[in-house]
């Protein structure tokens, strides 16, 4: 007589299905909300008010950031209005990191299209929440064909708090 197999069948399946999405649940309900979602995240998350300073130039513009749960980033530029859209995330060290990337248009005063569009910039930025205030560093280069463009420099800013009239 050959080996013994052993078969499993629909129901016997469905009922260890079952008991292990039963357990699953059990555990998820059983840890407490904060689990999934911490204290860094409400540090961050939200729209904040910046001055940035660019390296290179001496500049000093204002922008607008926003930090929104699952990791979405937008920045309008202060100067013209231009959104960038982009991703952030915590570091290890409890610091975040973000990233964007901005169509280049021509000059205000000229109606962008995508035949005006001279490729776009990405920025990179890094930046602490301490005491209610996001500090950072940012780079930017030209791709999609914007070639020799770089920016660096430096940001800071404040939340902008939620208030009714």
């Amino acid at each position: 007589m050959g080996p013994m197999k052993t078969y499993v069948n629909r129901r016997q399946l469905l009922i260890g299905a079952g008991v292990g999405a039963i357990g699953a649940a059990a555990t998820a309900g059983a840890a407490p909300a904060a689990a999934f979602a911490t204290d860094a995240d409400d540090e961050v998350e939200g729209s904040w008010y910046i001055t940035a300073h660019v390296t290179e130039t001496g500049a000093t513009f204002d922008a607008l950031y926003g930090f929104a749960k699952g990791g979405v980033f937008e920045r309008i530029d202060g100067r013209n209005n231009q959104p960038a859209l982009g991703t952030w995330k915590h570091t290890e060290d409890d610091a975040i990191v973000f990233s964007n990337i901005l169509f280049n248009f021509p000059p205000i005063g000229s109606v962008p299209s995508p035949a005006s569009r001279n490729g776009a910039i990405a920025g990179k930025f890094a930046a602490h929440v301490v005491d209610g205030v996001l500090t950072g560093t940012f780079t930017a280069d030209g791709i999609l064909g914007l070639s020799g463009f770089h920016r660096s420099g430096t940001f800071t800013g404040t939340r902008i708090v939620a208030e009714g009239p």
